[in-house]
């Protein structure tokens, strides 16, 4: 049974990353979510479980992965609506404004993408983590004017309380050619 908790590891090495991902599935009963390479040359693995299947599996990888491993986390509760984003499967139809959060700490930017869906009624359009951007992290949400500034208040104050927050901006009523480049197919920076 998934529980929306969610083990985070973020490796310096593309190799090593690949291997300790592998002793990260064995080590416990998780799902992977995402295993990729980032920008520039790290790996970063995302699996999902109970919470003590997620921290087993986390701490096999701070184990293994030794000083490979740049950061790691566990985060508990996320919404089914993150998890999924996270895997590439966001496909919420454009409203009539959207919120685009950026931060460089991935496990914040997951947090905050939870706030924002939590709190609001909001729908996340991507979330991307680092890769094929540098190093910054971010999400983008849509929904009704009022609630897409709800949500953004929200996760700011998080993301700033953390020290991580780049930026955030709310934009209503974005363009149709805006919008069109929004679509999470088209974004330009995979």
């Amino acid at each position: 049974m998934v529980e929306n908790n969610l083990g985070i590891v973020e490796f310096k090495s593309i190799s090593r990353g690949i291997i300790t991902t592998d002793e990260m599935l064995k080590a416990s009963k998780v799902r992977m979510v995402l295993a990729t390479t980032l920008c520039p040359g790290k790996y970063l693995t995302i699996v999902e479980g109970s919470m003590a299947a997620v921290a087993k599996s986390v701490e096999t990888a701070d184990r293994i992965g030794g000083r490979h491993v740049f950061s790691s986390f566990t985060v508990g509760g996320i919404n089914r609506q993150v998890i999924d984003a996270i895997g590439g499967k966001a496909s919420a139809g454009l409203s009539d404004s959207i919120a685009i959060v950026e931060s460089q700490h991935m496990a914040n930017l997951i947090n905050a993408a939870d706030i924002s869906v939590e709190s609001a009624e909001v729908e996340i359009v991507e979330l991307r983590l680092g890769k094929g951007c540098g190093v910054n992290s971010f999400y983008i949400v849509t929904g009704r004017l009022a609630a897409t500034q709800e949500a953004v208040k929200n996760a700011s104050v998080f993301l700033k309380e953390a020290g991580s927050l780049i930026a955030s901006r709310v934009i209503a009523n974005p363009d149709e050619d805006l919008l069109r480049w929004l679509e999470p197919a088209m974004c330009m920076c995979s």
